[in-house]
């Protein structure tokens, strides 16, 4: 995910237990057909909020178990997700690794935009708006297991995008 050979990121299993206390069993970890995750993607980056760099979203090879996401140059991110792990809750995960840029691991910065990345993606649609129950659940888990949360480099996301898409 971006870190250079030799940097060990330490809190990546910490934040993976997390999700998991936080959206397993939720609709965020039901597996989507790919256009419906790249929709949602979609929603996110060409919305006004979006300060992250362009994306670009690809599936991975069939018998691929893990979704990633990597800078490709300077401008463009590019994520692939897995057959398995075609969901919302990967999709936010991945690209929060867009918008806090590949050097931040899975650390404190990665997890503020991973929450903004969260609370835009689940309040884009105004007829199934979740307001913060999913953010205020992943803060919830980085606490319990002793994660901070770092200062967000961007501006705050707004509380609703007024778009309309299905998840």
């Amino acid at each position: 995910l971006g870190l250079r050979v030799g940097m060990i990121d330490t809190e990546r299993t910490a934040v993976y237990a997390a999700e998991q206390a936080a959206f397993d069993g939720t609709d965020l970890e039901s597996v989507q057909p790919f256009e419906v995750v790249v929709a949602a993607i979609d929603a996110v980056t060409s919305g006004a909020w979006w300060p992250g760099p362009g994306v670009r979203v690809t599936s991975t090879r069939r018998d691929s178990r893990s979704s990633s996401a990597r800078l490709v140059d300077d401008s463009v991110t590019e994520i692939r997700l897995s057959r398995e792990q075609m969901t919302v809750a990967t999709a936010a995960h991945e690209l929060a690794h867009a918008l806090a840029g590949p050097a931040a691991g899975h650390r404190a910065l990665y997890r503020a935009a991973y929450l903004d990345v969260v609370a835009v993606m689940t309040n884009i649609d105004s007829v199934d708006r979740r307001h913060h129950i999913h953010v205020e659940q992943l803060a919830e888990a980085f606490r319990d297991a002793g994660l901070s949360v770092g200062e967000r480099r961007w501006p705050p996301p707004p509380e609703s995008t007024g778009s309309a898409i299905a998840l």
